[in-house]
């Protein structure tokens, strides 16, 4: 076996596992969390694998689960499901009951949308980029090459799940009614989970939905037929840009407000700051007079976030993502506000935080006058 790319001399060996040996007995439970990471990415990837392929459902709507008959209903192969099962039996999530298996009491919190939101979205849509971070580092890849792409489907889908689980989309609707909408343009829709939730709650609403991704928006569609939603909404294969959207004015006149769900962070990586700018200043010409609701993370800071460790790293995990696969990074509360004056837009308020969204999150309700 290779163990370095140098020769591994007994003077390198001798002080390795002195070191070892120093922190086991040293600090016990340290080195145990520390091993553990390799528990933590398998239960993730273990976890993602089984939602993916239709076992959250399966489990949520049955209460327990058998694996030849759930391998027959959802064409699983029978063995690997087995495999996975035993995994999480091991874990203590699940629990076996005679030859079928049920959520225990510790597997109860995992199984919500917030966690399957976050890890299908980051550890599965951006496992690509994460695995070749080595080859990124040592120059054998650029940034710019596919293997640092994600999975845009798999990012879209685990936003849809926590966009529902942390409660965002009835928090957001309360919000539009306030400010006097009726007629709601998403921008970035993916599959158009965010809007068909959306007027599912809101009976006398409508809107269009606008992705560059074609495949999303054959999905949206689909969906929204599926949802009963269709006749009060539309969804366009385009994009927002500094130039106009392509799509018949008499619809977009329609429009009475915005939203970019953690979207316009993303215009920084083919153009910087800039081009966030740009994008902002051409929704004021095309839409002048309507709201845009958009919901954006706020860089961390590693320094203060070492001196005061919080509960959760996924504002430090948000941030170092997002420069390596190409969306440039994140702005700071203060950035935000400079490229919405800068555009020729009006911040009327930032909500910091709400329903389960974290305080470093905030929604900024603009206006594009």
């Amino acid at each position: 076996m290779e163990l370095s790319k140098g020769e591994l001399t007994l003077q390198v060996a001798d002080r390795e596992a002195k070191i070892c040996a120093e922190i086991v007995g040293r600090s016990l439970g340290a080195y145990l969390k520390s091993v553990g990471l390799v528990s933590d990415v398998y239960l993730s990837q273990v976890l993602v694998a089984l939602w993916d392929s239709g076992i959250y459902e399966y489990l949520r709507e049955r209460g327990s689960l058998d694996i030849a008959t759930a391998s027959r209903e959802l064409n699983l192969d029978p063995e690997i499901l087995r495999s996975l099962i035993e995994y999480l039996v091991g874990w203590g999530i699940l629990a076996p009951v005679g030859e079928s298996f049920v959520l225990s009491a510790k597997g109860k919190p995992y199984w919500n949308y917030i966690t399957r939101g976050v890890l299908t979205s980051h550890m599965a849509g951006y496992n690509q980029v994460l695995v070749n971070l080595g080859p990124l580092l040592r120059k054998e890849i650029d940034i710019n090459d596919p293997r640092l792409n994600r999975d845009g489907r798999l990012v879209a889908t685990g936003s849809g799940y926590a966009l529902v689980g942390s409660n965002t989309i009835p928090w957001i609707l309360k919000l539009i009614k306030e400010i006097g909408g009726s007629y709601v343009m998403d921008i970035g829709c993916g599959a158009g989970d965010f809007l068909t939730q959306l007027v599912l709650r809101w009976p006398e609403g409508g809107g269009i939905g606008v992705d560059m991704n074609a495949d999303a928006i054959a999905k949206a569609r689909l969906n929204a037929e599926k949802s009963g939603v269709d006749d009060r909404l539309s969804f366009f294969h385009s994009k927002l840009s500094a130039e106009p959207m392509t799509i018949d004015k008499s619809i977009l006149d329609k429009v009475d407000t915005i939203t970019a769900m953690y979207l316009l962070h993303e215009f920084a990586g083919r153009g910087g700051q800039e081009a966030i700018r740009a994008a902002i200043a051409q929704m004021v010409a095309q839409f002048p007079g309507r709201k845009l609701l958009m919901l954006e993370g706020e860089r961390a800071d590693p320094v203060a976030l070492n001196a005061n460790p919080p509960r959760t790293f996924a504002q430090l995990d948000y941030s170092f993502i997002h420069p390596i696969s190409r969306q440039g990074p994140l702005r700071t509360v203060a950035q935000w506000e400079e490229i919405i004056k800068s555009a020729g837009a009006t911040l009327v308020k930032r909500v910091p935080g709400f329903a389960q969204v974290p305080g470093w999150i905030s929604l900024y309700i603009v206006d594009l006058a």
